[in-house]
């Protein structure tokens, strides 16, 4: 024995091995079950072992089988993912976009699907920011602080701070002093901050001492928030999918902080002529304008 056995006898053994059934694997791949025992048959005549044990209404793998099983699955998962990003199909439209950490988690899966949903034959590929790839994206949402960004041609929302917690723990709270019962969290990287938010209740400071601690991430921080006795202070609406779907609530008794800076998606210079990319674009901004029209508290 030597080289490598036919691909599409390895095809056939993957589809048997994940039925147990040689006719369920046939309807699968389009093939009687004969065939699929002479594709295997011939597999396991390469290899000069039986990879199936047979009985009148099921076949088991070997224990042979069984550990050339994932081999086979990972290789040829490899070889169809290869192919899709090389080879597309001319039915298939591919759109790049790039955005953060926490549009990527939170705010751009449910847009994305109703985009795919509405455009069959597009398929968005969502890449996050600050990882180091070989890519030119079709679309980028950045975070502008620059003056006049609202009026940017791609602007999708502002950012208003919020305070989020768990329901129980919100719902105690009506007023800024009830904040001092609770761990404060903040992101690094977010412009505005607690001590923003505190600064505008005179004598707050002086009443009370306050825990504030930092994270990195706002999806780091709605995880502690989760875990309760802790508060966060998050940027909304981009956070809204991702603490409802954790079971978070904006606190109304404490009015949110507005921002510095605004989303916005910019298209490619290149890419802007395609017909895909400019569809999900508008369907960008129109998700945008309907989550403003929500308003603050969820």
């Amino acid at each position: 024995m030597s080289g490598i056995p036919s691909l599409n006898w390895l095809r056939v053994f993957d589809a048997a091995a994940r039925h147990q059934s040689f006719a369920s694997a046939g309807r699968e791949l389009n093939m009687s079950a004969a065939a699929v025992s002479q594709q295997v048959l011939a597999l396991e005549t390469y290899f000069k072992r039986p990879l199936f044990e047979r009985s009148a209404n099921s076949v088991r793998l070997t224990i042979e089988g069984d550990e050339f099983l994932p081999t086979v699955q990972v290789s040829l998962r490899a070889i169809e993912a290869k192919a899709a990003a090389l080879f597309p199909r001319k039915d298939v439209e591919r759109v790049t976009l790039v955005a953060s950490q926490l549009m990527t988690m939170s705010w751009l899966p449910r847009v994305v699907s109703v985009f795919e949903q509405t455009q069959p034959s597009a398929q968005v590929e969502l890449l996050m920011e600050d990882i180091q790839r070989q890519v030119v994206p079709d679309l980028t949402i950045r975070c502008s602080e620059e003056p006049g960004s609202v009026r940017h041609p791609g602007w999708l929302m502002g950012l208003t701070h919020v305070v989020v917690g768990r329901p129980t723990d919100v719902a105690e709270i009506h007023g800024a002093d009830d904040l001092a019962r609770f761990r404060l969290l903040e992101v690094r990287s977010h412009a505005v901050g607690w001590n923003t938010l505190l600064a505008r209740y005179p004598g707050l400071a002086q009443r009370h001492v306050f825990k504030i601690d930092a994270v990195e991430t706002t999806p780091l921080a709605l995880a502690m928030v989760r875990e309760g006795l802790v508060l966060a202070l998050v940027p909304w609406p981009v956070s809204r999918q991702l603490l409802q779907s954790m079971g978070l609530a904006v606190c109304s008794g404490i009015p949110g902080v507005a921002g510095a800076g605004n989303y916005v998606v910019e298209l490619a210079r290149d890419r802007s002529s395609r017909k895909v990319v400019q569809e999900l674009f508008q369907a960008l901004r129109q998700a945008a304008a309907s989550d403003r029209d929500l308003g603050v508290v969820s």
